[in-house]
């Protein structure tokens, strides 16, 4: 009876405890269990977000090749060179492998929602092998030239889905029929929005390539940079430190943060000025008011020690205007000593500044007249281009080194282009074709 009294007791106390305990280990366990399928699904909406921004990327890289194979087809409008046409035809072939790459990485179904699963291939060949007649002494012919024309077409047909797929979300599309992702993973992406670069005209990627040409100047002090600092803002400034790399600057800002400054060390030069437009103005402007903001950003750099500065190519944001300023030397452009000023559109004052192209590549440059008259470059020119405005420039042809060539504006079938003809040789050395996308010209 005491060992049955005794077991009894010790049930009585201890099954509560046990029962507590176990009641502990199942909460501890769920919660645990929880926040581990917790962790798991939000690795899951993570992979899903950065699946579907990959896709979205590709599909916006694929518009990217798909565009640069319908430009290089038009260029081939334009040009009456052998030169000329073989390089049209080479960066077709490059694009064209680009978008084959960017259209496998796609998931299947919107590759075949596209119906071009062997165009791209197709275009490159045939590009390759007109290239090949071209540098073997043929010529193209009329079938050629009718094939080309097809692959423009097509081409641009293909860039309006992918673009209105990319606009509309539909880029993936069909990836929802495999539980790929969901609506909202579409509709929100997990990560902002990049800005696209801006592009500033047709050598405008030609910077950092030599020593700057301001290396071997004096160096100044913090306190001569932040009189000129202050002088490019327009307000009062306060040191905020220090840059280095291979051009040197103090580096400013207003009290708010809201302005910043960089002044080259050597030669104490304004590399960079930004802050905020007050206006939001939209749409190009007119005539009168692009001639009043090619004023005033004059103005602005002759101010601050670059003069001679010719405008170039404009761009228009809401509240802005980006205005691409190069060099002008004995009545030639040279567009490697870029300068990008911006503007508030409503206030006409200057708002930012970027010098870096012009701080690496200005130099007194030695180089002979043309030997060419801009008639006899004009024979190089396509029949089919109606020149509209010519003049002389000085352009990039490889990192190191720049050629003199007279500059033919032109129109055909709609669209402008600007050829590029070697003042000394006669030689088409580049085309661009002008896009006017709404915001401002651009050549590419």
């Amino acid at each position: 009876m005491g060992n049955v009294k005794l077991t009894r007791n010790v049930l009585t106390w201890t099954l509560p405890i046990l029962m507590g305990a176990a009641l502990i280990v199942s909460v501890v366990w769920g919660k645990a269990e929880s926040v581990k399928a917790k962790e798991y699904e939000a690795l899951s909406d993570e992979y899903i977000g950065y699946c579907v921004d990959s896709c979205v990327r590709c599909g916006r890289e694929l518009g990217d090749a798909v565009n640069g194979m319908s430009l290089s087809l038009s260029k081939l409008r334009a040009t009456s060179s052998r030169e000329g046409r073989i390089l049209a035809l080479e960066d077709i072939v490059r694009e064209s492998e680009r978008a084959a790459s960017c259209e496998g990485r796609l998931p299947q179904p919107c590759v075949n929602s596209l119906g071009v699963s062997a165009f791209f291939t197709r275009a490159g060949d045939y590009a390759r092998s007109l290239s090949r007649k071209l540098l073997k002494g043929g010529e193209l012919d009329e079938n050629d030239t009718a094939q080309l024309e097809a692959m423009l077409s097509a081409c641009e047909a293909v860039l309006k889905d992918v673009t209105g797929r990319i606009e509309n979300g539909g880029m993936p599309a069909g990836t929802e029929e495999f539980g790929f992702y969901d609506e909202k993973a579409e509709d929100e992406p997990s990560s902002p929005e990049l800005p696209a670069l801006i592009y500033d005209g047709p050598f405008s990627e030609s910077a950092e390539k030599a020593e700057p040409y301001c290396a071997s100047m004096e160096e100044g002090t913090a306190e001569e940079a932040e009189r000129i600092a202050e002088k490019t803002a327009g307000t009062e400034l306060v040191f905020a430190g220090e840059t280095g790399g291979r051009l040197p600057t103090y580096d400013f800002a207003s009290a708010d943060g809201a302005i910043d400054v960089s002044v080259t060390k050597n030669g104490l030069r304004p590399l960079y000025f930004m802050r905020s437009p007050k206006g939001n103005a939209e749409g190009v402007p007119d005539g009168e008011e692009y001639e009043s903001l090619k004023k005033a950003a004059l103005a602005f750099l002759d101010s601050i020690g670059y003069r001679n500065m010719a405008p170039s190519y404009g761009e228009y944001r809401e509240g802005y205007a980006l205005i691409s300023f190069v060099w002008e030397d004995r009545g030639a452009l040279v567009y490697n000593d870029l300068v990008k000023v911006w503007l508030d559109r409503e206030t006409g004052e200057t708002i930012g500044l970027d010098a870096r192209n012009y701080l690496f590549c200005h130099r007194e440059r030695e180089w002979e007249a043309p030997k060419l008259t801009a008639e006899q470059a004009k024979a190089a020119v396509s029949e089919n281009v109606y020149i509209t405005r010519v003049r002389l420039a000085l352009i990039p042809l490889t990192p190191m080194t720049e050629a003199l060539c007279w500059e033919f504006t032109g129109e055909l079938e709609g669209e402008q282009y600007v050829i590029y003809v070697n003042a000394h040789t006669g030689a088409e050395e580049r085309v661009f074709r002008i896009v006017n996308d709404g915001c401002g010209e651009k050549a590419e």
